[in-house]
């Protein structure tokens, strides 16, 4: 199948695009907070409503009716949706009508007279829907007033940079790197699980806890960035235990250096060698649940190798009461793993109530 395009019209015979004046304050919503849509809800009500990856027609009308309603009413979560629907509707598959969907421009020459809130006065569409770029100016501002789920886009604009001929990554500046910084601890309190780039991007100069696209080469804590604060070196490592928590490896590998090396904890060489451990017992874990997707297990081979090695070097240099103590902490600390599938864990958000 060919896509055709067709000549975008964005005012569906309702607003003269010519003659408005543009309006880009950003509003609150009108809609109550409690009937809000969370992140997760408006990706779902939006799927639901509008097939946006073959067909480009209207799945479900009574979906995209209550979308459309949301983004309307400057609901942020469903706007961004309403908006890629405004791209998306002039591209179609010939033989849309076949699988009898409808396009977009259809729906709202059936539809438009339902579109009203709550008090049955008939909505009207944000005038700033007219501006073609409106999309990346408002994700931006949405991202600054802290809307979680616009602030963890934002996040990624500024790091990793760019790589070498060898595929590995070049440093960042710091300022990049804050900023980086600052949109990911939106999204953190937005509910986003992000924990594992934002401390990759606390910890290291390159924003990545790889040097290199293909994972071959692990950062180590002790390359921490220069600028970095002792009060945010320990404020990272809090987040790798967090993520440990959740049987993350690279968690636990920051945990066992921090413990090692005396960075964001006090040097305990037997707690690295307990978290060391811990590291080997989620490695059996991962073999025995089978289960590749619970871990991103291509990242893994160098995380196993550094650990030897550290794990050599402790043996060598622990007595035997030591590690007595070792294995009695470490067995502490098999109790304390609440998830053994990360990767699902850090792919949730935690409900919060979104803002107006």
């Amino acid at each position: 199948m060919v896509i055709e395009p067709v000549k975008q019209n964005r005012n569906f015979g309702f607003v003269d695009a010519k003659n408005i004046t543009m309006d880009y304050t950003i509003y609150p919503s009108t809609i109550p907070e409690s009937q809000l849509l969370r992140i997760e809800e408006a990706e779902k009500l939006y799927h639901r409503a509008f097939d946006s990856g073959k067909y480009y027609g209207v799945r479900d009308p009574d979906a995209l009716v209550e979308l459309i309603k949301h983004a309307w009413q400057w609901d942020k979560n469903a706007m961004s949706y309403y908006y890629d629907i405004l791209s998306w509707h002039g591209l179609y598959y010939e033989n849309r009508k076949q699988e009898g969907m409808m396009s977009f421009t259809e729906f709202m020459k059936k539809y438009r007279d339902q579109l009203v809130d709550n008090n049955g006065k008939p909505l009207i569409e944000p005038v700033v829907f007219k501006d073609e770029d409106m999309e990346i100016y408002l994700r931006k501002k949405f991202a600054d007033l802290k809307y979680p789920k616009f602030a963890y886009q934002k996040g990624w604009y500024f790091s990793p940079c760019e790589t070498d001929n060898n595929d590995e990554y070049l440093p960042c500046s710091d300022e990049q790197l804050e900023e980086s910084i600052k949109y990911f601890n939106y999204a953190l309190e937005g509910g986003y699980r992000c924990y594992e780039d934002l401390t990759a991007r606390m910890l290291f100069q390159q924003g990545d806890h790889y040097k290199d696209k293909k994972y071959k080469k692990i950062n180590k804590l002790t390359e921490y960035r220069k600028s970095l604060t002792p009060e945010n070196l320990k404020l990272a490592i809090d987040y790798a235990e967090i993520m440990a928590e959740h049987s993350s490896i690279i968690g636990i590998l920051r945990v066992t250096e921090a413990y090692l090396y005396g960075l964001g904890r006090e040097q305990d060489p037997v707690k690295a060698y307990a978290w060391s451990l811990l590291s080997d017992y989620a490695r059996q874990k991962l073999i025995e649940l089978d289960n590749n997707f619970a871990w991103d297990y291509y990242q893994l081979p160098p995380v196993w190798e550094y650990n030897e090695q550290i794990q050599t070097r402790l043996k060598q240099n622990l007595s035997p009461l030591q590690k007595q103590a070792a294995q009695k902490e470490l067995a502490g600390l098999k109790t304390k793993i609440i998830d053994w599938n990360y990767n699902r864990w850090k792919e949730q958000i935690d409900d919060f109530h979104p803002k107006p």
